[in-house]
């Protein structure tokens, strides 16, 4: 399939099958050529707003199929999508508008007084529309028949991730970025029109918007897409709604299990073809349990925002990897394994993982500084450590201060600064600590300025200044934080 645009493979498959449903939402179907229709409306009523090719237009809502929709139309006028979790707080919206330089802001309604102080003293501050708002606006308007046609090269999507720092990542990803990932992960796991893959992952982060939903959609078939993931509901829906793939990050999985156990029922789990897992580490225990409780075989697989699909099962090969492995090399990535100089191990050695592939732009949107701080001569720097033998690798490490909590990549830093902030706090550390549901938890340990201080006014604090997952699921006082003679607080000693 030689599409330059990530329209194209969409407009193919409503044009051959304009009634195959797209999308399954709240027990309301929409079909590929509504999907199609619609887009094209979004993209009248985004000319209509000023919006031109090149522009940023973000989207702040909890899981809807109209975002596919908005993302289509934006796509056919040459603009970019950025996607913003609706859970972040204002400071955290506010960032990333003005470091996308988004024109346009959609929000869903609800989140009106949230986005009111995100914009706050922001210049210049995007235009702004609500989600139903516009929505009516671009059902009334003509269908754009004619867009201006994408180039590969024209920025489509632009995800922002945390790091190892305070401030989140712009990955920005071009129709040809999206379409090279999007048509390796549909060809190693067979996705078909004859598909129906549940998504109940964020589509505000790349693996729920892109890895489940785009490459569905790339691939004719039917998006299952549930408001958001509770386990107990999850595993209803694969008993009442029949999908062939389910997606999810282990912490997911591990629930699930742990529902199913509790229940002591066995749910219908049939129809499903195919059970995968990335964005954390799949621990073996997890896997023993969705086996015994649940019935399933969840398969693991290695993805970044930046680089995707990496290391992976592949449905079309005989043999599958051994248990403890992420996979095989997933062409047309490439990978180097290196030493702390920077050259290559010998096989069957722990090297750090450096990829290259073109499903990654090559740098990070407007941050030149942490572009080069992640690059060496083309290649990305992922900071995990893997080992490759017969061909299967395997993640043994991580070379890098960061937090993954049932998925989500956290920056120590951040919550660090959150905790400082606090009159009562003065000094403070941040880890992860192992976990067995969510593989790893926030810790703050905390040394007191005002002896009163509790862990209640700790999290109160932390729930007041950035979101949710990021706040320590575990608060810890010593008298003083560890040391060494370099002046680097021993993090390795808190865990």
């Amino acid at each position: 399939m030689n599409f330059t645009d990530i329209v194209s493979p969409v407009l193919r498959h409503a044009a051959a099958r304009p009634d195959h449903p797209a999308f399954v939402f709240n027990n309301e179907i929409t079909s590929y050529g509504a999907l199609v229709d619609e887009g094209r409306r979004a993209a009248t009523a985004l000319l209509d707003a000023g919006i031109q090719k090149g522009d940023r237009v973000a989207v702040l809502s909890a899981n809807r199929p109209e975002i596919f929709s908005l993302y289509l139309g934006m796509a056919m006028i040459g603009a970019a999508i950025v996607p913003v979790n609706a859970d972040f707080a204002p400071h955290e919206i506010r960032y990333i508008l003005g470091h996308c330089g988004a024109k346009l802001l959609i929000e869903a309604d609800e989140l009106t007084p949230t986005v009111e102080r995100a914009v706050e003293g922001l210049e210049p501050a995007p235009l702004r529309e609500t989600f139903d708002g516009f929505l009516a606006r671009a059902r009334a308007a003509e269908p754009c028949m004619e867009p201006q046609a994408a180039a590969g090269n024209d920025l489509v999507l632009l995800c922002y991730t945390s790091g190892t720092t305070s401030t989140p990542k712009g990955v920005a990803a071009t129709h040809a970025n999206e379409l090279a990932s999007g048509l390796a992960y549909s060809g190693m796991w067979c996705i078909g029109p004859e598909d129906r893959i549940l998504v109940m992952l964020p589509l505000t982060f790349s693996y729920g918007f892109h890895a489940a939903t785009y490459v569905a959609l790339l691939s004719g078939a039917t998006v299952l897409l549930a408001p958001k993931f509770h386990p107990r509901l999850a595993l209803e829906a694969i008993e009442n709604l029949r999908p062939t793939v389910f997606l999810g990050v282990p912490t997911m999985y591990a629930m699930m299990a742990d529902v199913a156990r509790k229940d002591g029922r066995r749910y219908d789990v049939s129809s499903l073809r195919l059970c995968a897992a990335s964005g954390a580490a799949l621990n073996e225990q997890i896997e023993a349990d969705c086996r015994q409780s649940i019935g399933i075989t969840v398969r693991p697989y290695y993805a970044m925002t930046e680089v995707r699909p990496i290391f992976s099962f592949d449905l079309r090969l005989a043999s599958q990897p051994p248990a403890g492995s992420v996979g095989r090399l997933i062409a047309p990535t490439e990978i180097r394994l290196v030493d702390d100089k920077g050259a290559e191990v010998p096989g069957g050695e722990v090297g750090e993982l450096w990829v290259r592939g073109p499903s990654f732009s090559g740098a990070y949107y407007r941050d030149p500084v942490r572009t080069a701080e992640a690059m060496t001569d083309g290649w990305f720097r992922t900071g995990d450590l893997v080992v490759c033998e017969e061909g299967n690798f395997f993640i043994v490490g991580r070379n890098r201060d960061q937090i993954i909590s049932g998925g989500a990549k956290i920056a120590p830093i951040e919550v660090e600064n959150a905790l400082l902030a606090h009159p009562g706090i003065a000094a403070a550390a941040v880890v992860g600590s192992p976990d067995p549901v969510f593989g790893q938890v926030v810790k703050a340990v905390v040394v007191k300025a005002d002896p009163e201080l509790n862990e209640d006014d700790v999290l109160v604090h932390c729930r007041s200044c950035i979101a949710e997952y990021k706040v320590p699921r575990i608060v810890a006082f010593l008298d003083e934080l560890p040391v060494a003679p370099s002046g680097k607080v021993q993090k390795s000693k808190l865990v």
